[in-house]
């Protein structure tokens, strides 16, 4: 997946679990702090597994918990590490 691919993903897992806000996401950077976006933790896992299921990959743990930015989650889903 490109990088461009890997957003659009974001974006469409973003508005799964919150579609009143798909403005709101429109436009996403790399650099936006996950925090930012200001979903509650559990809507922030429901947009994790949407991801994990689009892509059948199950993201480590200890990996999530690293993610702090966009651009580490676009670095999970691109099978590597965050940059944390």
């Amino acid at each position: 997946m490109t990088n461009d691919e890997i957003m659009a993903l974001i974006q469409e897992a973003l508005v799964a679990v919150a579609p009143t806000r798909k403005a709101d996401f429109a436009n996403l950077v790399a650099d936006t702090k996950i925090e930012a976006l200001g979903l509650d933790s559990i809507a922030t896992m429901e947009m994790v597994n949407f991801i994990e299921e689009k892509i059948e990959v199950t993201f480590p743990d200890e990996e999530l918990a690293k993610v702090q930015r966009i651009s580490d989650l676009v670095g999970l889903v691109r099978g590597g590490r965050t940059s944390g």
